[in-house]
Order: structure tokens, then sequence, then C-alpha cells
């Protein structure tokens, strides 16, 4: 009863605060100036199934069956979908979940389903950006016009920041001149040549990325989705891999930075010019520091690997908690080896458990030798396990790239949350029992849920910290604003639950949020020196300046905030400076 009292105050508040839609406020005539001034490319943002409805926001249409029959056959087509402004890796965050309004249906129904399309929370307008000039000209417009503000790329945010209702939005996706490569890169300002450097704007994605910097014998340090904008949010929150124990976090092998700030101007920020901006948006959080539009990263020649991956069938309940105490124990060998991967336990007992992992730093014989255990866990369990040398990280990336059972519905939702395990948590056979112990309760708690499961990230960057430059110590010219938690981590630990936009209400969709939180609680209580991957994190998060920053990295970046954006332009959930209050996030679910 008190919940049911306590949802329905929510929502009337929610109503309250939307009630005025800032968008409306502006003249006609207003928004044709600005059309005009950013060359025609402002455009009415739309949820993309919007074409199928018959009554969208309110007003009658006639459907478009043609493009309703297309969108809903890519519906699981991530590219496809990062081609779209109203588009999101993960549904929810498109709908207003606090209130259930949303523009989603069963997708079997075909054209014309029954209801209304409603806007949810895609933002109203948006300029579709080409120039620096359009970035400048609709920070301008929409702080004149006291609109709120959202910047979007690709859409992979899982923690809501690139949509908002009734919203102006930058979608920085289309902006892609040539990608480039310089030999001997020397940035802005300084004196002396960095070395390889790869060159792309906003809108660039991983997938091009990669297939231009093995064309050129490189590897880059990126994640696993082909179609997450580099530039986007990725590297503002910090971006990790599968090559960041060797090479670092995305942040790390930043070089130079061109950005639109807050207050219209456009900067370049590398380790010899800009660099109290070049700490904020390494890793000060998306959407609240600038639009980047350009990025230059460090490329690393490609370098033979070992991969290792495993296959053991879930028939038997006791094999992913037996998977888990191994890899536990097996964990601190493994980043001093180099080792970044991915392990899936299986979440019930028909779900198999995987992991693939792979290093430059052994050769086959010491690889070998370093897997053993794994190598024997898999015959017991009746399983598969193979150690292969392979030409370089394309070869592994590929393989992770194009797997579609990877992509996602559009009416697919998910909440998330997470933690980064510190080193010292692995360190002792009573540590190693409590840990394996903890990760197996939130491993169990996802049975609830058939679309749950717990992924296991080998991708902090360990050896790289050992190791890392003088220059970018904390305090240096190119100390990065990332939690400390990524330097002392070997872990970063991923719950997460899906759930059907379609059928589940608002109340529902809180308390799907309202578990995943609270599964990974015990193991927030066990790891106080812990921290958490911000672009990955519970939307919940119980202490984001000390999860996603620490308090010294933060009150730096606060005052970098108040300097560029005293006006709050820029602001985020949970990000620097935002405001809670803020009737952006009316949107966000019902949470306790």
């Amino acid at each position: 009863m008190l919940l049911t009292y306590v949802l329905l105050v929510f929502i009337l508040g929610i109503a309250h605060a939307l009630r005025t839609n800032p968008l409306a406020s502006v003249s006609g005539p207003a928004w044709d100036t600005f059309n005009q001034s950013v060359s025609g490319r402002l455009f009415n943002g739309l949820p993309v199934l919007a074409p199928c409805f018959s009554t969208v926001n309110g007003a009658p249409q006639s459907p478009d069956t043609q493009e309703c029959k297309r969108v809903v056959g890519n519906q699981a087509n991530a590219a496809f979908i990062s081609d779209m402004f109203g588009g999101y890796a993960t549904g929810n965050w498109a709908s207003c979940q606090g209130t259930g309004e949303s523009c989603v249906f069963n997708l079997t129904a075909g054209p014309n389903p029954p209801g209304d399309c409603h806007q949810g929370a895609v933002p109203g307008k948006y300029v579709e950006v080409h120039t620096v000039s359009d970035v400048q000209r609709t920070m301008d417009f929409a702080r004149r016009h006291r609109l709120r503000l959202v910047i979007k790329n690709t859409g992979h945010d899982y923690k809501g920041r690139s949509s908002a209702p009734d919203a102006l939005a930058l979608w920085t996706h289309k902006y892609q001149p040539a990608i480039r490569l310089d030999r001997s890169f020397t940035p802005d300002g300084c004196h002396d040549p960095v070395g390889e450097v790869i060159t792309f704007g906003a809108g660039q994605q991983f997938g091009g990325i990669y297939e231009f910097a093995h064309a050129h014998g490189y590897r880059v340090v990126g994640g696993m989705s082909k179609t997450v904008g580099a530039a986007g949010g990725w590297i503002t929150g910090g971006g990790h891999s599968m090559l960041s124990p060797e090479l670092g976090l995305g942040v790390d092998n930043v070089q130079q930075l061109r950005a639109v700030l807050p207050n219209g101007t456009y900067v370049t920020a590398n380790r010899c010019h800009n660099q109290e901006i070049f700490f904020a948006l390494r890793g000060g959080g998306g959407g609240t520091f600038g639009v980047i539009m350009e990025m230059s990263v460090t490329a690393h020649a490609e370098k033979l690997m070992e991969v290792f991956t495993m296959n053991l069938a879930g028939s038997d309940p006791s094999t992913a908690e037996r998977l888990l105490a191994a890899v536990v124990a097996s964990a601190n060998r493994w980043a001093s080896e180099g080792w970044g991967g991915y392990i899936l336990p299986g979440g019930r007992a028909e779900q198999p458990s995987t992991m693939v992992m792979a290093t430059t730093l052994l050769d086959h014989a010491a690889a070998e030798e370093s897997v053993q255990s794994m190598m024997a866990l898999a015959g017991e369990a009746a399983g598969e396990a193979k150690l292969t040398s392979v030409g370089g990280f394309y070869e592994v990336a590929r393989g992770i790239l194009d797997d579609k059972s990877l992509e996602r519905s559009l009416s697919s939702g998910a909440a998330m949350s997470s933690r980064i395990i510190p080193r010292d948590t692995f360190l002792g056979e009573s540590n190693q029992k409590s840990l394996s112990s903890i990760l197996n309760d939130i491993r169990l708690a996802g049975q609830r849920n058939e679309a749950s499961q717990m992924l296991v990230l080998m991708t902090a960057p360990t050896v790289y910290s050992r190791n890392l430059p003088a220059s970018d110590e904390p305090d240096g010219p190119g100390a990065a604003s990332v939690t400390p938690a990524w330097r002392n981590g070997l872990w970063h630990v991923i719950h997460v639950r899906s759930f059907d936009t379609v059928v589940t209400g608002p109340g529902a969709v809180g308390e799907v949020f309202q578990d995943t939180h609270e599964a990974m609680n015990p193991l927030r209580e066990f790891t106080p020196s812990g921290g958490a991957y911000q672009n990955e994190a519970d939307a919940f998060e119980p202490d984001p300046v000390g999860a996603f920053w620490g308090k010294k990295n933060y009150e730096r970046l606060m005052r970098i905030k108040e300097s560029l954006d005293p006006e709050n332009l820029l602001t985020v959930h949970q990000g620097v400076g935002w405001d809670g209050e803020d009737a952006r996030y009316g949107c966000y679910p019902v949470f306790q």
C-alpha cells in the first residue's frame, strides 16, 4: 500500500513538472531563424516506431506502412538503430519510465497497433551536427531560451543521459570527417612528437575505427561494440577495453581533443595546452563539460595474441560456481600477465558459462601454463576450451563484434549495476572465498529474471597502471579524472536485468531497477575502496562522487565546471554539478 501511494505521488509530481514544455515557449519565427543558422538541420525528434502508429503525441496521422516494416525489420540491427536519432541501444531510455508513456508495441503485430505513440524521453527537437558552428549556435540558442540541452551520439548510454523529455538535442553521430593516420603526431602547443596517432570525428564508431587501424597495421584501445561512438560518452566516462590491461584505459590513450565548451568556445586540449579541460573531458562524464568534435588517440602496432576461449554446459548447477572460484583464484596472476577479456557465468541451470581472454605479453608455452587450471576445469565439466595464437587484436575483436546474439530489440530495456573490484580483495584464501560467494549470490539473484546476467570484465589497466607515465600521475599535465579504483582494480563486474518495455509498467520497471541495485549492495560493502565505471553503473548509484571520481577528482571537476558552465547548461543525471530536482529527470524510473 505504501509503495502504491509513493508511486502515485511521484507520478503526479512528474505530471506537474512536465506540464510546461520548454520547447513550446519558443516562437515559430525564433525556431525558423535558428533553423536557418544551422543550415536547415533542425528537426523534430520522434521515437523510431512513430511511423507505425495512427496517433502520435495525440495527433492523428496515416501510418507509414513501408517505413514501419523497415524499422521493425531492423529492430535488432544495432547499426541501423544508431543511425536514427530516436534510436537507443536500450529502449527503456527512449520511454518515460516514470509514467509509462512510450512508443512501443508487440513488434509481431504489424503497422497501426492499438494505442498511441507517446514522445516519452526522446528529445522533441534536435540539430544534426555537421559543423562546429552547429554546436556553438545550438548552445547559444538553448542558453538564450533556457532550454534543456541534451548531447546524443549513438545512443549507447545505459543511464539515460542522452535522452530527456521536452529537450533540444545535439546529435553528433553524423559528424564523421575522414579518419586520419599521422605516424609522427605533435599535439598543438607541444614541442615533441608522441608517435603514431589516429584522429577521427565525434560520430565515428569503433567498427570503422578498427577497420581503419587494422588496414594500416595498428590496433587502438576501444570497446566491444562496433556501433559505439568512440569520441562520445565512451571516452568522457573513461573507456575500458580488452586491451586495457596492457595499454591502459581509453583516456590514457588520448593525445589530443578538440571540443566546444558550454560557453561556445572551440578549444584544443592536450598535455601541453588547456590541461584542466583535458582532465575534465577524460573521465568527467558525458554531457557535462563540452562536446568533443575530434579525438586523436595512440595507434599501437598489431602484435600476436594468445587467445583462450571456454564454454561450459549449464546442465550441472555447480559448474558456474566452480568457474567463479577458479577465476577468482587466478585473477591476480592473469592481471600481471596482461590477460584482458570477458567472463559470463551461467545465471540459470540451462545457461552455459563462457569466457574469452587474450594477451600479447606471453608466448604460447607461457600462456598454456597460465590457463592450465581452466583447461582442467573444462575437462572435468565436459566443456570445451582452447588456446589459440592469432595475428592480432583485430582478429579477436571481429569475432565478438560480429556476434549478432549481443544485439537488442527496440523493445528491450535494461537495468544495470556494477562495481570495480580492487586487487587486494583477491589476495588470500579468505578473501577469495568471500568474493566468490558474493559473486555467486549475484549470479543466483538473477534467476528470478530469465533475462538476467552477471558479467565479469577483465578490463582494468593492471599492467599499464604499474608503469603509468609521470605526466599522467595525479596532478600531472596528463592526469585523467576517472576513479582511482581503475588504477587499483582487477575486475569490472556488471549485473544487468533485461525487461520487455511493451508489457512492463512503471511500477514493475522501478522494481527491476531496485532489485538490480540491491543485488550489488553486498559487493559494494565488501569493496569499500572500490568504485564504479560511470558509463555502466547503477542509474541510482548511492555514492556517485566516491564511486565515479573520488573526492579529490570531484572537487577539481567542480571548480572546472563552475568556471566553464556557471549556468549548468550541460547537465546529466548524477553528473558533476547536477540538480536532482531538475524536471529533465522526470522520466527516470521510480526508485525508493
